[in-house]
């Protein structure tokens, strides 16, 4: 069998037309079935050794694990070397602090980062590297942040075994620099606040991939909340890198409120009020400044429960419309994504990976997963259909609970045409976060790929858990337990503690029932 190597993944008459390549041989077999004159790729072609003893062979699997091998390079000896020589530089960080940050950055982009490749040619799409390279261009000496670095380095090393890190080694990193940030913090000499927040923000992306639960989580953000408090609004810190440490600092408390509950934390109009004047660096920091208001919604419709006894028609309304509002932002915001983009943005292929849970069964559960046009697009469209899964499992729970809130329906009506359109919506919004877990499970992606899956395997769970069926349980439950070519499948990640709010009351109501 004869296939082909190279960029391209298409030929020209199927990119001309935009289809999917059927590239099996020199003229593909899609421009065959059409009877179309294939013009080729344009490129070097290769023989594939399809035999008896693997009749499974195809240039697709070929390529993959073509790229799969230049991906793993280099070679774990290399990033070793790599984390020995920033531990040893960083006795010269109080001299030489650029460069120890510098070096910190050149291990995590071949860790936690996603690769180039993959990475959108539009700069103003620079997530997740924008929040990274704000913390690396700190110039001050810091030792509670340089700290930190070495642990998020050593961690980064451990989960994605590229080198010989063990589990005590990356724990002893990590507490070191805990203790090191306790000292920063009752320290009388606060005029270096930017750079606690800096090392929190680090240490709080440790632990999404050190700890199974996020009890300690949420004790960082108290400190972002606790720090926030003593901050001085003149800052010596370039208002760039305070903008894009800000930006990361406000994702991680908005999505510890909204699994976690914590009622403490900075709110949405503090947010406001430490940087009135923020610029929208990327599409994610518009999209997390429609969702900081999700907090204070969910509290409103949680006091309309059955838990309070007073859910009538108005009160329900006051208490969903804000949800409709939110829902309708975050689809103005994915079609200006869209309007932006002459190509689409996503689109179907066949999966490539195994969930367990799929094993007793003859078909897969999700036999399509998406392709995304970027790591950033990826980013930013899991974080938006979560989001809005978010809003439609509480919606759900609310208009089931109050039914003669007929204001309410019309507008759901007005959306979606019925309750059952309503119900049809949210199970897709599902099932797109369920196909996206290959993309963003990908080597190229960078551990940072299955960072972006946290928040949402999370509403994923409290979603299924009420409104799916087993065996939809079941594969996210698997979804750290899934195998395939070129992924970072076997890596296990934070799993947040908390339940919806909502459901929380509604659990309480049904607890004093019984009792």
């Amino acid at each position: 069998m004869v296939g082909v190597a190279g960029k391209s993944k298409a030929c020209h008459e199927c990119k001309r037309r935009r289809v999917k390549c059927g590239f099996e041989r020199p003229t593909c077999t899609r421009c065959a079935r059409a009877r179309l004159q294939c013009s080729g790729y344009s490129h070097r072609t290769f023989f594939i050794n399809k035999t008896l003893a693997d009749p499974s062979a195809s240039a697709p699997d070929v390529l993959a694990n073509k790229k799969h091998g230049r991906l793993n390079r280099p070679f774990s000896r290399a990033i070793q070397a790599q984390l020995d020589d920033l531990v040893n530089l960083a006795k010269e960080s109080t001299t030489s602090p650029s460069r120890f940050r510098l070096a910190a950055f050149c291990l995590l982009q071949k860790t936690y980062l996603p690769n180039p490749i993959v990475a959108d040619a539009n700069q103003s799409h620079a997530a997740p590297e924008i929040w990274f390279r704000a913390v690396c261009e700190l110039e001050d000496s810091c030792p509670v942040l340089d700290h930190a670095l070495i642990a998020f380095c050593t961690i980064q090393v451990y989960v994605s075994k590229t080198g010989t890190v063990s589990y005590d080694e990356a724990s002893e990193k990590y507490n070191t620099t805990l203790r090191h940030l306790s000292t920063a913090l009752h320290s009388e000499e606060n005029a270096r606040l930017e750079y606690v927040l800096a090392a929190i923000l680090v240490l709080s992306t440790c632990e999404l991939f050190f700890f199974p639960t996020d009890n300690g989580l949420r004790v960082h953000v108290q400190g972002i909340s606790d720090v926030l408090g003593l901050m001085k609004r003149s800052t010596d810190v370039p208002k760039i890198i305070w903008i894009r440490l800000w930006s990361r600092l406000r994702v991680i408390s908005v999505l510890q409120q909204l699994t976690g509950g914590q009622r403490d934390s900075v709110s949405a109009t503090q947010w406001k009020e430490l940087l009135p004047d923020v610029m929208n660096l990327d599409p994610l920091d518009q999209l997390i400044d429609i969702a900081c208001e999700l907090t204070q919604i969910l509290d409103v419709a949680t006091k309309v429960s059955p838990a309070c006894r007073s859910g009538d028609a108005d009160e329900v309304e006051s208490a969903a419309m804000p949800f409709w509002s939110i829902l309708r932002d975050i689809h103005a915001w994915q079609s200006s994504l869209c309007a932006a983009s002459p190509e689409p943005l996503y689109r179907a292929v066949s999966s490539k990976l195994n969930n367990p849970s799929d094993d007793t069964h003859n078909t897969k559960l999700f036999p399509f997963a998406l392709e995304f046009s970027s790591s950033q697009t990826a980013t930013h469209f899991v974080a938006s259909w979560a989001f809005q899964l978010h809003i439609h499992t509480i919606l759900q729970c609310l208009l089931e609970e109050h039914r003669n809130a007929e204001a309410v329906h019309s507008q759901l009506t007005d959306l979606f045409q019925s309750f059952d359109g309503f119900q049809h919506e949210s199970h897709k919004l599902a099932r797109l976060l369920c196909q996206s877990v290959e993309y963003c499970y990908r080597i190229e992606m960078g551990t940072f790929g299955l960072q972006t899956m946290v928040y949402p395997q999370w509403v994923m769970r409290q979603f299924f858990a009420r409104y799916g069926s087993r065996r939809e349980i079941q594969w996210c439950n698997n979804i750290g337990n899934m195998s395939g070519v070129g992924t970072r499948c076997g890596i296990k990640l934070m799993v947040f503690q908390g339940s919806m709010k909502y459901f929380d009351s509604a659990a309480e109501h049904s607890d004093s029932i019984q009792t």
